[in-house]
């Protein structure tokens, strides 16, 4: 299965942003499990979510990674993604302490680990995880949102939340003062499977039609990555956009940018 997993990221700030707020990572080891793909979004300004960002995905790559497991092992990959998590949300919000200027900044946080049999999906915040399988379209995650559990609590409709005033309203975000609680599940992997990890960049303003579409008919994850962003900003979108595609099966070379 490892040799069958492709993937490529694309990052690219809001064409009227200073900066890009987005923050990605592939962290893999030649020949062996897991695969870990990562993809958060700073908030507080552009230095700060930069840089909430830059701290969690550097948490993954330096804390989470090397503790993983090389063989799956539910219990043990469970307890270690929450516990990692909890610490680089302790550490965004040490950070958030250190000078005024930092105060209130957060990240959201969105990872995949691969192994051979089994992905597991772990979320904080918004970022997104989908599979397409068979042709149809999931949603892994559920965002930690007010308009998510304005949705739960039946007072609006599913397809009004992308268009909700309130709908950048996060009610989980890294960078937290209290116990942050990660929301993870495991999925089965099938041969032919399309993984997509992204920002808000890209679900707050494309519809999951048209994100399905580039799944199903891009030939590479390179050029599913480069549609997804591009559709971002052709479709208005001023946020930075992130995504990161994972194709088991043909899907070209693996690379990011």
């Amino acid at each position: 299965m490892l040799e069958n997993l492709r993937y490529a990221a694309m990052s690219r700030k809001g064409p009227s942003r200073a900066g890009n707020e987005d923050n990605f990572v592939i962290v893999s080891k030649e020949n062996v499990f897991p695969v870990v793909l990562a993809v958060a979004d700073g908030m507080g300004g552009h230095k700060n979510g930069e840089l909430a960002s830059k701290t969690a995905i550097e948490g993954i790559k330096e804390e989470l990674f090397p503790q993983l497991p090389v063989k799956d092992d539910k219990e043990v990959i469970e307890k270690v993604l929450t516990e990692t998590i909890q610490r680089i949300n302790t550490n965004i919000f040490k950070r958030s302490l250190e000078n005024e200027s930092n105060s209130g900044m957060g990240t959201t946080l969105t990872a995949a680990v691969f192994y051979p049999d089994l992905a597991y999906i772990c979320q904080i915040g918004d970022s997104r995880c989908y599979l397409l399988r068979s042709e149809q379209m999931e949603l892994l995650t559920k965002d930690q949102t007010l308009v998510q559990e304005m949705i739960d609590l039946g007072e609006i409709e599913a397809g009004e939340a992308r268009f909700h005033s309130q709908r950048h309203i996060l009610t989980q975000a890294l960078g937290s003062p209290d116990y942050v609680r990660p929301g993870i599940v495991t999925h089965t992997l099938l041969e032919e499977d399309r993984y997509l990890l992204c920002s808000d960049g890209l679900h707050g303003y494309v519809p999951d039609e048209e994100i399905e579409w580039v799944l199903k008919n891009s030939h590479s994850v390179k050029e599913a990555a480069e549609k997804l962003v591009d559709i971002a900003h052709a479709s208005g979108g001023n946020d930075d956009v992130t995504v990161i595609v994972a194709f088991i099966g043909a899907g070209g070379t693996n690379e990011n940018k």
